[in-house]
């Protein structure tokens, strides 16, 4: 009997494994076919961070065995595009876990935007604020300033530039995790990556807070 459950128990673990590996290969031909059919150069194999071009923004320098994956390549409205999955692993051995999101990048032309970082607040961020974690509020805007964690060096041009457009095109349609940095604007949602079909959609939201922050 014991023979039995053991064998099992690995079966089931291949049959995981199977299909965990059949579902990359229809989700990495799905994207392929997306990058096709609006002009974007792919690449499927897994490379680190610095090897595509982007800045080191604060998800690159999280945890350990970074890669980067299924990155797409290209242009929308003479706007430099990069579109990824991106993976890393905190901690070690039993106690290690790796967070999965995908990536899109949106090249910020010739605008002079301050570096600042965007994402839904948690409790841990509420922690961290009672010890001096730092969270921009914004006056006018206290429901946003509730729900969302705001930081960035200038805090002066920061606050300027989330007028009331901004705030809405943020709350109303992005809702993500957002990070300006370098001449790029990143949008992501932490630990979850996209599916094909929910690309465009977010390219275009992605699109739509970058004309408002830069109005061009």
């Amino acid at each position: 009997m014991f023979i039995l459950v053991v064998i099992g128990i690995i079966g089931l673990i291949v049959l995981v494994i199977v299909l965990s590996i059949r579902h990359e290969k229809k989700r990495t031909e799905a994207l392929r076919t997306f990058a096709q059919a609006n002009g974007f150069s792919f690449e499927d194999i897994a490379d680190s961070p610095e090897v595509i071009g982007l800045p080191a923004i604060e998800l690159f320098n999280r945890g350990h065995s970074k890669r980067t994956s299924n990155t797409m390549r290209g242009e929308i409205a003479s706007a430099a595009v990069r579109v990824l999955d991106y993976r890393y692993t905190v901690g070690s051995g039993k106690n290690s876990s790796t967070s999965h999101q995908t990536l899109v990048a949106v090249s910020t032309g010739d605008a002079m935007l301050p570096s600042f970082t965007l994402a839904p607040e948690t409790f841990f961020h509420k922690i961290g604020q009672a010890f001096g974690y730092q969270d921009i509020d914004i006056d006018q805007f206290p429901e946003f300033s509730k729900r969302y964690l705001l930081r960035g060096g200038d805090e002066a041009a920061i606050r300027t530039l989330f007028g009331g457009r901004v705030v809405d095109a943020y709350m109303n349609g992005l809702v993500c995790n957002v990070e300006v940095r370098d001449g790029w604007l990143f949008v992501f949602k932490a630990g979850k990556r996209l599916k094909p079909e929910e690309i465009q959609p977010r390219i275009e939201s992605a699109f739509a807070f970058l004309f408002e922050l830069t109005g061009a």
